[in-house]
């Protein structure tokens, strides 16, 4: 199954990407508690302070995309303003999961034609 970008959901969406090329593998799935603070005494013992909920992140390598994906990419990249809107990625099971892309745009040339670049998500 492909994957997909939608705006806002799935079911009503006012902008998408259906990439073309799936992401290179292996794509990503991570899950931290990111926001802990530890400390340990002198003679060993650990203490930690949970400061956050967990976190589940995505990383996406596309590579080779051609021009026409590349700048469908940004559109939908413009469309969510970056992590200022929440959207659905559908994931190569069919799951969709509420996300906010997180890093700048960067998709570079890396042979004539085709481009390459990372997407990170942070899952809501």
């Amino acid at each position: 199954m492909s994957i997909g970008f939608h705006y806002p959901t799935q079911s009503a969406s006012t902008a998408q990407w259906l990439p073309a090329k799936p992401p290179h593998l292996p794509a990503r799935h991570n899950t931290d508690y990111p926001e802990q603070l530890t400390g340990e005494t002198a003679g060993g013992t650990l203490y930690v302070q949970d400061k956050g909920p967990q976190r589940e992140t995505f990383e996406l390598t596309f590579e080779r995309l051609t021009l026409n994906d590349r700048d469908a990419a940004l559109a939908f990249f413009n469309a969510v303003k970056k992590s200022f809107s929440a959207f659905e990625y559908q994931d190569a099971a069919g799951l969709l999961h509420t996300v906010r892309w997180t890093n700048a745009f960067d998709f570079q040339e890396t042979v004539p034609g085709r481009f390459s670049g990372v997407i990170l998500l942070r899952k809501e």
